[in-house]
């Protein structure tokens, strides 16, 4: 018997904004003090991330874009800011240098060269480390995760490449590597990176597949494979974790972290149906106002941690987390204004669907005044 079709969704999920930066806020909290809930604040960005830029590459392939577009419409995008971020943290290792401080500026030429061109994961390949953030290639530790981001818009950039000229669906592409990537955390569940993006590409697959059932297909039988592909994998990596032992959990860190992006990716695929009408409510205004901040303040926040801390022990003595939250928004909110704002992008009237702006990052509305 055929199964009716179900109703296939605008490419913008409006609640994404919004919960995009509440993963933002955490990963703030937990740089500040609160341990434990940053890292699975990163599962989650990834997850989204899938989605967005899935969206993006739909989009560049509904509009014929070539490899070079998508790629220029991604940098563009996502370069500025994050060079801008980098000028920043010299400044703040200046005034430290001059304060008597550490010179933390002093790295090889080469350092220097994979931090402005994002490439710091290629010495992980000769060097593993139990924790891409351990990388000391990095100027900042928290933009390992951008280095996968970066990777992972390449391989899109391929799929996108292989479905305009090949007719190979995008989709394709990306359960081959979602594939390739779970049989790697099977076979290497503990502290083991090695810079490329395997380890994290089946949470990117599983924000990119949610974009694929919610948006480009009705099928229910495929919406149901989905939904029981989250639910027996997010099983699978429970069993593997439980009884509980954080003593040894690092040894399992994968099973841990794709159980996490597969609650995730489940909450976003039973949240659609109400995103529209969450999203008019005055109380997620300011949520979704987070979510606009949220990739300067991933920029921003963690070479700032010691200053934060000084200034609001100084002047705010008993404010705690929360004052240094609220000044990390404040100095996030200001680089966005002056670094991030001026490279964001409108929607074209003649474009069709909007697409939501990407994680950690990053906005995925396309961007028709792009090259192709």
């Amino acid at each position: 018997m055929r199964l009716p079709e179900l109703r296939t969704w605008p490419f913008r999920y409006e609640l994404i904004d919004g919960l995009r930066g509440l993963a933002a806020l955490v990963v703030v909290m937990s740089h500040s003090g609160w341990e434990g809930a940053g890292r699975y604040a990163v599962m989650a960005f990834f997850v989204i991330s899938g989605y967005c830029i899935a969206a993006s590459a739909e989009t560049c392939r509904r509009n014929n874009a070539s490899f070079r577009g998508f790629m220029w419409r991604r940098l563009h995008r996502i370069y500025p800011p994050y060079f801008f971020a980098i000028v920043f943290f010299v400044f703040t290792r200046v005034v430290k240098i001059a304060t008597g401080g550490p010179n933390d500026l002093n790295r090889p030429v080469l350092d220097w060269i994979q931090n402005l061109t994002m490439t710091q994961w290629v010495s992980l390949l000769f060097h593993p480390v139990a924790e891409a953030a351990q990388n000391p290639k990095l100027l900042v530790a928290a933009f390992w995760s951008l280095n996968y981001e970066d990777q992972f818009y390449l391989v899109m950039a391929v799929a996108l490449l292989f479905a305009v000229r090949r007719g190979i669906q995008i989709s394709t592409v990306v359960l081959c590597l979602a594939a390739v990537s779970l049989a790697w955390v099977w076979t290497w569940p503990g502290p083991w990176v090695t810079g490329f993006f395997i380890e994290y590409w089946l949470h990117f697959a599983l924000g990119a597949m949610l974009f694929h059932v919610l948006c480009l297909t009705g099928d229910a039988r495929l919406r149901a494979a989905y939904t029981a592909t989250l639910v027996l994998l997010g099983a699978w990596c429970l069993y593997h974790v439980l009884p509980w032992d954080s003593a040894a959990v690092l040894d399992r860190r994968a099973y841990v972290e794709v159980g996490m992006a597969c609650v995730f990716a489940l909450g976003l695929l039973v949240l659609r149906p109400v995103s529209p009408a969450v999203s008019r409510y005055r109380l997620w205004r300011p949520v979704a106002a987070l979510g606009t901040i949220s990739y300067s303040l991933y920029l921003v926040h963690q070479f700032n941690l010691n200053i934060v801390a000084s200034v609001v022990n100084r002047f705010i003595p008993g404010a705690g987390m929360a004052g240094m939250v609220a000044l990390q928004l404040l100095i996030a909110a200001v680089f966005w204004y002056l670094c991030e704002r001026p490279f964001t992008t409108r929607r074209d009237s003649s474009q069709g669907d909007r697409t939501p702006r990407s994680l950690t990052t990053v906005g995925c509305q396309p961007r028709p005044s792009a090259p192709h």
